[in-house]
């Protein structure tokens, strides 16, 4: 298991690229996967640490890492945040062409789209979200 500890500050985000890349090369994790776990990872992390935390900067954030069967990679993120379910709650409705661009909001979409398995659970300090992406593409 490879495992990644965070403060709770949004700096500490630009530790993920990085260390996704290193398992991409120790786990043979493709590309097109990587952008994906990179981008759902990110948005997870950055939620924590605005609105689990918001200036709370002693929060902590640990991201495990697990390939439980061939072509499956598995992040665990847990951190002691107030409870929270991303599961829960609902995301905005899809842009149109008639719509004026809007920043945020786009995360949940993101998680339901890109993982193949996502699993909350409200942990006695906090949360833990695990989210399994597929080399063989999203869950149908």
């Amino acid at each position: 298991m490879d495992r990644l500890s965070l403060r709770g500050r949004l700096s500490e985000i630009a530790q993920v690229p990085t260390w996704i890349e290193h398992l991409a090369l120790g786990y043979s994790i493709p590309g097109d996967v990587q952008s994906v776990i990179n981008l759902c990872l990110e948005e997870v992390l950055s939620n924590v640490i605005r609105h689990g935390y918001g200036n709370d900067e002693g929060g902590a954030v640990v991201v495990n890492f697990t390939v439980p069967r061939d072509c499956f990679f598995l992040f665990v993120v847990e951190d002691d945040a107030p409870h929270f379910n991303p599961l829960d709650a609902s995301e905005l409705p899809p842009l149109n062409s008639n719509d004026e661009a809007r920043i945020g909001g786009q995360g949940i979409r993101f998680l339901r789209r890109f993982a193949s398995i996502l699993e909350y659970e409200a942990t006695p300090n906090g949360n833990r979200l695990s989210m399994g992406f597929s080399a063989k593409g999203p869950a149908t």
